[in-house]
């Protein structure tokens, strides 16, 4: 397991094409001397090599998106959106290029008080910009004019995700600490339609907890957990959704107990899946069928903050790369078998040959 090492806990990382990725974090306003940055990685060869760099100062940046046409960076610092442009030209000296930034406007609210941005994506194509503040409120923009064209206020609780469709429809999912999960019309503002989730346990509510389309938008998965929380009874369930369906119904699970799953992953292909827990472990699963190919235990000192797959056209290119607060970037291959699984498959082997034998010598010792 390869990767690397950074100066500042990592909050977020995402993909930008088949081969860089972004990631950034820090230390925040104390003055610790812990760096608030946004980094940007070449993946190819085994480790991690650092190719852009840009310091955020004093606010930490929380979350990141990338264009997906241009090489562009959108994140969220505090009360401000911050845009970055990846300059193709890099100065031949020792010095790690820095990221230029193209523009910073501070997100407010309807009543202009500056709010805290903690999600961000675009979708459309990259022609629109959708910015998740502390409020509960979603703002949809135009990019790269950034003008403000809907405010979505309807969510009862504090919003943690938001998603958009990944063939550029005009479509984003979002959802909250509590059990809400919207479809929501980007061109309209209006709201499209609510998933559910009923469980096995009688009366529980659960919360989605993580979410993410599939490569051509026919496919939605979710990462579920109950809102009350026991470490030895609870199960965490990933849900893969038909969206073809009204409403969109469930077609796959895969369930875990006892590990709260927290985040998600979706390769470009849709061949993998990825997800994590809070105690650090990171599982990789076949899209189709959500049956496991490998866990890794322990990846992470501490809970996963982020998870993306670099981009490929071919499956035996994927990397997954995971993050966390313990300021590692791992790399897993998800081709590798789980050894686990393996060892077993084994001892299944080396008993079954134990018995045959065993058999055998009984026969002879007969005859």
């Amino acid at each position: 397991m390869s990767g690397c090492s950074v100066d500042f806990p990592i909050y977020d990382i995402t993909s930008i094409d088949s081969v860089r990725v972004a990631l950034c974090g820090g230390g925040g306003a104390v003055k610790s001397g812990v760096p608030n940055a946004v980094e940007v990685y070449d993946t190819r060869g085994k480790g991690l090599v650092l190719a852009y760099r840009y310091d955020c100062e004093r606010a930490a940046p929380t979350c990141i998106a990338a264009h997906p046409g241009e090489p562009i960076l959108a994140v969220g610092v505090d009360h401000n959106l911050l845009i970055l442009e990846i300059e193709k030209k890099q100065k031949l000296n020792k010095q790690v290029p820095t990221l230029k930034k193209v523009l910073q406007r501070e997100v407010v609210k309807v009543t202009d008080k500056a709010e805290i941005v903690k999600c961000v994506t675009f979708c459309c194509f990259g022609e629109k910009l959708v910015t998740v503040g502390e409020d509960n409120g979603i703002t949809i923009w135009e990019y790269p004019s950034m003008v403000r064209r809907w405010r979505i206020t309807q969510h009862l609780s504090e919003v943690t995700q938001v998603t958009a469709h990944t063939m550029g429809e005009p479509e984003i999912v979002t959802s909250t600490r509590g059990s809400e999960c919207f479809v929501w019309d980007v061109e309209t503002g209006m709201q499209k339609a609510q998933l559910k989730f009923s469980g096995t346990v009688p009366n529980a509510k659960y919360r989605y907890r993580n979410i993410r389309y599939g490569c051509t938008g026919e496919t939605f998965y979710s990462v579920i957990v109950p809102i009350a929380w026991s470490n030895k009874t609870s199960m965490s369930h990933l849900v893969k959704y038909d969206t073809a369906t009204t409403p969109w119904s469930i077609i796959r699970e895969f369930t875990i107990k006892g590990e709260p799953l927290s985040e998600l992953a979706v390769s470009s292909n849709e061949t993998f899946i990825a997800t994590s827990s809070s105690n650090g472990h990171v599982y990789i699963l076949d899209a189709h069928s959500l049956g496991l190919r490998r866990r890794v235990f322990e990846a992470h000192g501490l809970f996963v903050t982020g998870l993306c797959f670099t981009s490929s056209h071919t499956d035996d290119q994927f990397k997954l790369l995971s993050v966390s607060a313990d300021r590692e970037c791992k790399v897993h291959n998800p081709h590798l078998a789980d050894p686990v699984r393996f060892l077993k498959a084994a001892l299944l082997l080396l008993l079954f040959i134990g018995e045959f034998c065993l058999v055998l010598l009984l026969l002879l010792f007969i005859g």
